[in-house]
């Protein structure tokens, strides 16, 4: 054991710890082998070492899990889905008119996903197929095909009874209580709200018929809140579809309500056609009386007019020659295109003081006659309508964080504040310009037209009412024959396009997600009760319970042992080297004044302290030390049976005056390395321990021995191993990994805190090196070897009896 081992990092002791002036207080550039240095964050190194201890209870919960997932598939029925797909006529989506809806039109797209959910098509579609009666399953459902409802219904379970021989039946309830009785062939159900009467052929076995009714309301609002509708973009296209554990059933519900939604939007849209008949059919009449009433003003005014000179003196006939004069019609046609720029005007910048408010209206610009005469302006509307549509439409898709609504949202704003109301102005500029020359144009034609007779003007006015009224006149009455041809033929909107199917298979093999979930939950429970449990085991396990609750610095590790280990094999170089490793760690930590007296003990018994105490003292004798073992567990040690000598004479014995210190030191077989033995089991012992005779042989020991170890009794059995630290002021504890108790440990360092000793550190035994120990270990191939001679044997580790 004569070659060193370099030390590894170890942190710093626990500041609490270490404010016991007690506690060893490592001396600068103190770096003894021990924990690697502590890591912030979760320690995964230790809940895998958890998880491997308790991995009995981690399959244990997982498999418990499993089965429970297995009882729950058998309970939990599958689910199946039905879907059919309803066709809708018009234009929707983006390419959609904006404005009122047309005279073709019935509802906008959005709108028939309503009239679906509406009772109006769901309570007609309940009773039509009978969705408010539930057989129960292996029932033969042809036996309700005729099935009714009455005024009241009365919902709850029932069963039917049926007596082959007599031919008669009995409609109980569930609870037994009967509620009628009769012959085969009969009505049956009238106490309960049904109109059913079954042929009495159609029993065929007299197995009973149970099922169960349930209000027509609730069961649409039940399916109302269960179905799912989908649209397209375009909105073309309708996909009902329903989700059931019964694939004969989600397949009804879905074809009567595809079949209620089509009918009910034609009856809407028929009825929508008679009702616009009727009122263009209003509108036709007072447009005819107001055509005559025009008529027949103009005819009285040309009548009265026909024989009055004209102004050059010449009969004027009928007025013909003076409303085609080119005079009046080109002052007319200023004068009212002047009055049309001003009305321009004034509604353009109605519409542009609007904006910084409510922003601007396309709809009020594209009125104004004289924007639809600017190309740019115009262009630039049409654009503004498109990128408004598509941000709709982004929006009913997408957040407004999203960056193509911000992007869409930002082209139709820059449009709106900047683009459109810089044509708006420059329009209104030019609309100035031309209405100054009209004014001008119109001042010069005014003197012309003051000798016209004021007849002509008036004769104009009334051909112009004529013409108001007559164009009306033939635009109602073309309005009125167009709906009352499509009232007489008028084709649905929304026609069936694919039926519901019954599905074979379900949508999904919910045995296999619920065994997966099963699976995740189970091995979820039994990490965390294994984490659980490591958090609630009292025993030392880890480094960092050492250094920071028990507050030591870890001096160096004993790995495990197995049983029946030889000579020169891995486990025993790994305890050679560990031995170096504490030799060199507890000869820094003890300083170079005089030599190095150190009393070994631990808080219980079996965690090593007997093995450490004399595996180090031959690692001392190894290195040169002259090195004194005293056995000072006066109750039950056992090392001179480990370092082939004698109990008796020994400490005691020398303590109570019946031997010398010469008579009783023991030489051993290993040089350098000498031993002093229990002595003589007696019960005052322990006061032996306490006398001043003890203090003296300690003393006069320090003289010829450089490396002075005593083993102790445990901490947690008796007095005696304070004595000794006391005597010694130094102490060593052994830890023994998956075995040592904290609580005593850590109560046993506070008595010991109190006492003038220096604790060095601990020793952790029987460590594996793996998991939180993986560092703890050395490398393989890198022995110290001696070559072999013939018929020599290498030594052996020293392994006190009973390894205390």
């Amino acid at each position: 054991m004569s070659n060193e081992l370099a030390p590894q990092d170890q942190p710093p002791p626990n500041p609490t710890a270490l404010a016991s002036a007690q506690r060893f207080t490592p001396a600068p550039g103190y770096d003894p082998y021990g924990a690697q240095p502590e890591e912030s964050g979760v320690d995964l190194s230790r809940y895998l070492a958890a998880v491997k201890r308790y991995s009995w209870l981690v399959a244990l919960v997982t498999v418990v899990s499993l089965v429970g997932a297995f009882g729950v598939t058998k309970i939990i029925p599958p689910k199946y889905v039905a879907k059919g797909t309803i066709w809708i006529q018009g234009e929707a989506g983006p390419n959609a008119r904006s404005g009122p809806i047309q005279a073709g039109d019935l509802l906008p797209s959005g709108g028939f996903v309503n009239l679906l959910r509406s009772f109006i098509v769901l309570d007609e579609a309940v009773r039509r197929a009978h969705l408010y009666l539930l057989p129960a399953p292996g029932t033969d459902t042809t036996l309700f095909s005729g099935i009714g409802l009455a005024d009241r219904l009365r919902p709850g379970k029932y069963k039917l009874s049926i007596d082959d021989g007599t031919k008669q039946f009995i409609l109980a309830t569930d609870a037994g209580d009967v509620i009628q009785r009769g012959q085969l062939g009969d009505s049956i159900g009238n106490g309960i709200g049904l109109q059913w009467t079954p042929p009495a052929g159609a029993f065929h076995t007299p197995k009973p018929v149970v099922f169960t009714l349930s209000m027509p309301r609730d069961v649409a609002t039940n399916i109302a809140n269960t179905i799912h509708v989908d649209m397209d973009e375009n909105g073309n296209f309708m996909t009902v579809s329903y989700t059931g554990t019964d694939p004969v059933r989600a397949a009804n519900i879905v074809n009567a309500v595809v079949d209620r939604e089509v009918e009910v939007a034609a009856d809407l849209k028929k009825a929508k056609l008679t009702e616009l008949t009727k009122i263009l059919e209003d509108q036709l009449s007072k447009a005819q009386a107001n055509l005559t009433g025009a008529e027949n003003a103009l005819e009285s005014f040309r009548v009265h007019t026909a024989t009055l000179p004209s102004d050059q003196g010449a009969p004027i006939a009928g007025g013909i020659q003076m409303t085609t004069n080119p005079a009046y019609d080109a002052y007319f046609r200023k004068k009212i295109e002047r009055e049309q720029l001003r009305a321009d005007r004034s509604a353009i910048m109605r519409i542009l003081n609007q904006v910084p408010d409510s922003g601007l209206s396309v709809d009020a610009m594209m009125v104004i006659p004289t924007v639809n005469t600017s190309t740019e302006l115009k262009g630039a509307l049409q654009d503004l309508t498109n990128k408004q549509a598509t941000l709709r439409g982004l929006r009913t898709r997408y957040t407004d964080a999203t960056p193509m609504v911000a992007a869409a949202a930002g082209e139709v704003d820059s449009l709106e504040r900047r683009t459109i109301p810089q044509l708006a102005l420059s329009l209104v500029s030019n609309m100035d310009t031309r209405a100054q020359t009209l004014d001008r144009d119109l001042g010069q034609s005014a003197t012309d037209l003051q000798q016209i007779p004021a007849r002509t003007i008036e004769e104009q006015r009334l051909q112009r009412t004529q013409v108001i009224a007559a164009n009306l006149y033939t635009s109602l009455q073309q309005s009125y024959e167009q709906n009352r041809l499509a009232e007489l033929s008028s084709i649905p909107d929304v026609r069936p396009l694919d039926r519901a199917m019954v599905p074979r298979a379900p949508i999904s093999d919910s045995a296999t997600k619920i065994l997966a979930m099963g699976l995740v939950a189970g091995l979820g429970l039994g990490l965390a009760g294994a984490i659980l449990l490591d958090r609630m085991d009292p025993r030392v396990r880890y480094p960092t319970q050492v250094t920071t609750e028990l507050g030591l610095p870890i001096l160096g590790t004993l790995p495990r042992v197995s049983k029946g280990s030889v000579a020169n094999s891995d486990e025993m170089a790994h305890v050679i080297e560990s031995l170096r490793s504490i030799r060199l760690n507890l000869s820094h930590a003890h300083g170079a004044a005089g030599p190095l007296l150190l009393t070994i003990s631990s808080p219980g018994s079996g965690d090593g302290k007997s093995f450490l105490s004399s595996n180090l003292a031959i690692a001392f004798a190894d290195a040169g030390f002259n090195t004194l073992l005293i056995d000072g567990d006066l109750r039950r040690g056992g090392l001179h049976r480990v370092l082939k000598g004698v109990r008796t004479p020994g400490l005691t014995d020398y303590l109570g005056g019946a031997a010398t210190r010469e008579g009783v030191i023991q030489t051993t077989p290993y040089p350098q390395l000498w031993f002093i033995g229990g002595g003589t089991r007696k019960q005052t012992a322990p006061e032996l321990l306490g006398t001043p005779a003890m203090r003296e042989l300690v003393l006069g020991l320090r003289a010829n021995y450089q490396v002075i170890l005593i083993d102790s009794p445990p901490l947690g059995a008796a007095v005696d191993p304070f004595l000794l630290a006391t005597l010694t002021g130094n102490l060593v504890v052994v830890l023994r990994t998956g075995a040592t108790d904290r609580q005593l440990a850590r109560a046993k360092l506070e008595m010991m805190d109190r006492l003038p000793v220096r604790i060095l550190g601990a020793v952790l035994n029987d460590v594996k090196p793996e998991g939180v120990y993986r560092y703890y270990g050395y490398l393989a191939g890198y022995e110290a070897e001696e070559e072999r001679k013939a018929g020599k044997d290498q030594r052996q580790i020293a392994t006190p009896a009973g390894h205390s």
